[in-house]
This record gives structure tokens, sequence and C-alpha cells, in this order.
């Protein structure tokens, strides 16, 4: 398997190592927590991270972090909306579980939206959709953001720290995005 492919086990595990042993992450991650910064705060978090992870100063270009936060999520969220239908139109709530699926496969497709934008690409979105091609398509993507988004949303429930479990997905997202480029010099377990 190639290197743009790790498991997302592999990639939360090396996700964690980094975390935990960087106290700059952790600080800036309590910081944009305790703000309150939405998506601001967490690309200048995700810019921090990448600068990390390449041994350089944090990316700093000016990026309207709401508008493409929202507009990100708004059609991730859009995308529930004929199954949302579905239900109400059938009394048939079973469907709702179709709603996840939905949302994912619009998020697969921006995944590394986040990455992309620090690095200025031209056309993000078409750049951001070329990733999900390198990293396996739409449907191993999914996969690999669901165990992502998982963790992100429940390990906090967990008892592992909300901060930290948000923060290890996103971590976890631009050390793949890393890896697609071939930089990094990560062993990640390939399963």
């Amino acid at each position: 398997m190639t290197s743009d492919r790790p498991s997302a086990e592999a990639l939360l595990k090396q996700a964690a190592a980094i975390y935990d042993a960087d106290p700059e992450l952790r600080r800036a991650a309590r910081a944009v927590a305790r703000e309150g910064a939405g998506f601001t705060g967490g690309g200048r978090w995700m810019a921090l991270a990448l600068g990390k992870l390449r041994g350089v100063a944090a990316p700093t270009p000016e990026i309207p972090w709401e508008r493409w936060g929202f507009f990100k999520y708004g059609l991730c969220t859009l995308a529930c909306a004929p199954v949302l239908a579905l239900c109400v139109a059938t009394g048939q709530w079973a469907w709702a579980l179709l709603m996840v699926v939905a949302f994912y496969a619009i998020e697969a497709q921006m995944v590394f939206l986040f990455p992309v934008l620090l690095d200025q690409a031209p056309e993000p979105l078409s750049r951001a959709r070329e990733h999900t091609v390198r990293a396996g398509g739409t449907w191993r993507v999914m996969r690999t953001v669901w165990v992502l988004a998982a963790v992100m949303i429940f390990g906090g429930l967990a008892g592992r720290g909300f901060v930290r479990s948000w923060c290890l997905g996103c971590l976890a997202v631009a050390i793949w995005y890393e890896l697609i480029h071939g930089r990094g010099a990560w062993q990640t377990d390939r399963r």
C-alpha cells in the first residue's frame, strides 16, 4: 500500500504521538478552545500543526476561514436534505442513518480543503478533490474519515479530552495530506 493510504488508526497513532510531545500545539489548541475561535481558530491551529510537520514556521496566508468552513459544512449538511425529505415523506425514520453517509460523502471531497488553502493552491476545491482521489477515492476516504470523526466527536466522551480528541483528528488529516505529497518521515502502520 502506498504511503498516501495509511489506516485511520495509523494516522491517529502518529497524530497522538506528535500532539502529546508538543507543548506548543497543546497550548495553542487550548487557547483556540477557550476563545471559541471557530473556523478561524481551527485554521490557525492547522497552520501551526502543518508548520510543525514540515519543520518550518506556520504558513500565514490571509484566508477567510469562516466563509470556507461554513461553505464546506453547509454543503455537507445540505446533502442530508433529500434523506430528511424521504424520512418525512414516508414516516420511515430508519432512513435517517443515510444522512451520515450523505454528509460524509461530501466531507470526503473536501477533507483536505484546509491544508490546500494553507498551501494557497489555485482552485482549492478541485485540488481538495484531487487529494481525495490520490488517497483512494470517495469510499476509502469516507471509511477513514468516519474513524477520525468518531474520535473527534466521541473521544471526549470517552474521557480522552474533547480538545485533544478534536485536534488528533485534525492533525491526522494534516499528516495524511503530507503523506500524499511524499513529505514527512512518519512511520505509519499501513494496515
